[in-house]
């Protein structure tokens, strides 16, 4: 009796230990939320691409380091060229449709005029040294000096996010076998909850992977497309071809018309411009349309949807945890959300049927 009272006093200390250390290891990893909610999302994204090339370089450490190299790298610097370009082609937008107050909210994100600002007072330094020591000048200095903090001070935060991502990918990609054994002996191959482990992690590889390969993909196609349509017709149908090519690869997530809510409502504007102008050709915007249909989204969708993007979760309800999942946490919502939906999507349908029915949880 003193022995089985002994060995309950030492689970239930082990198990404070447990609770205290998994505290404050969820407390470590809050702090970076978004950089490990994004690292987990790099995981997925790169399992597929880093199991083949394991396969080929038998190496784990080479492959992991290749495949977030190769891989994972190139296209965030592609997404982020990208989401520069059309950020810029907003501006150009909102600026020839007079839409001032919606301009006026990206100016901090562009810098053009503090490069100006900058330059001025270079030039008038050099004309004029004197004016170093006068009041006006010390006063901007001052303010640039702030200036460089609050931008040094970004970009180390950028970095440190960065480097917890890729760090918490590349640990994930390596030890993935390890971590998923520990996870069976753990709860000793137990099988509603390995079943449960193991369809969340399928779900979750689907997902990121399928849809990002299917956003970044459409994404280039329209891109393409509409620089092509524009150099075939010697003019320009669209007026911000890459801007509208991240868009319509965004839009795909909407299910059943998808990027249609986008070229639809164009083709429309396309035909207003065309009746408005008289110097443009009526089957502008029939070539348009045709040309999106088909090349943008027909053929994406049947080929590149089908392969990667199949499932068992309902795309609507991808699309709720998407929105939702942004709205709720920011921008790392946007990978949150579909975790979330899938281990409540899971849970609801293998575990929560028996919990009702009052039986004693068992594998499927």
């Amino acid at each position: 009796m003193m022995a089985s009272s002994g060995l309950r006093s030492d689970r239930i200390a082990w198990g404070a230990v447990g609770v205290l250390l998994t505290l404050l290891v969820a407390y470590t990893l809050y702090t970076y939320l978004g950089a490990v909610v994004f690292g987990v999302f790099l995981y997925y994204a790169n399992r597929p691409v880093h199991r083949r090339i394991e396969r080929r370089i038998g190496h784990p450490i080479l492959s992991t380091t290749a495949t977030l190299l190769f891989f994972s790298v190139p296209i965030l610097l592609v997404v982020g060229y990208a989401g520069l370009v059309g950020v810029q082609e907003l501006n150009q937008y909102l600026t020839s449709h007079s839409l001032g107050p919606l301009r006026s909210a990206l100016n901090r994100y562009l810098p053009g005029k503090s490069l100006t600002n900058w330059g001025r007072m270079l030039s008038v330094l050099a004309s004029n040294p004197q004016r170093l020591l006068s009041g006006n000048v010390v006063s901007l200095l001052q303010r640039a000096l702030g200036r460089i903090t609050t931008v040094a001070a970004f970009i180390f935060s950028v970095l440190s996010h960065l480097f917890v991502m890729f760090l918490f990918a590349y640990y994930l990609l390596k030890h993935d076998d390890a971590i998923a054994d520990w996870f069976r002996r753990s709860f000793d191959y137990h099988g509603t909850t390995v079943a449960f482990g193991e369809r969340v992690d399928d779900q979750l590889e689907t997902i990121f992977f399928g849809n990002l390969i299917t956003i970044v993909l459409t994404s280039i196609i329209a891109t393409a497309t509409y620089y092509g349509l524009n150099r075939l017709v010697g003019s320009t149908i669209v007026a911000y071809p890459v801007l509208l090519g991240i868009l319509t690869g965004i839009f795909t997530l909407i299910p059943v018309v998808g990027m249609k809510l986008l070229y639809v409502p164009y083709t429309a504007a396309l035909l207003v411009a065309a009746f408005r102008n008289p110097g443009v050709p009526l089957w502008y915007p029939a070539l348009y349309f045709v040309v999106t249909l088909v090349v943008v989204d027909t053929i994406p969708d049947f080929f590149i949807r089908s392969y990667v993007s199949a499932g068992s979760i309902s795309m609507a309800l991808i699309l709720f945890a998407y929105v939702l999942g942004s709205i709720a946490f920011g921008w790392y919502g946007l990978f949150l959300g579909p975790i979330i939906l899938v281990l409540f999507y899971n849970f609801a349908r293998l575990v929560f049927p028996q919990l009702v029915s009052g039986e004693s949880i068992r594998p499927e």
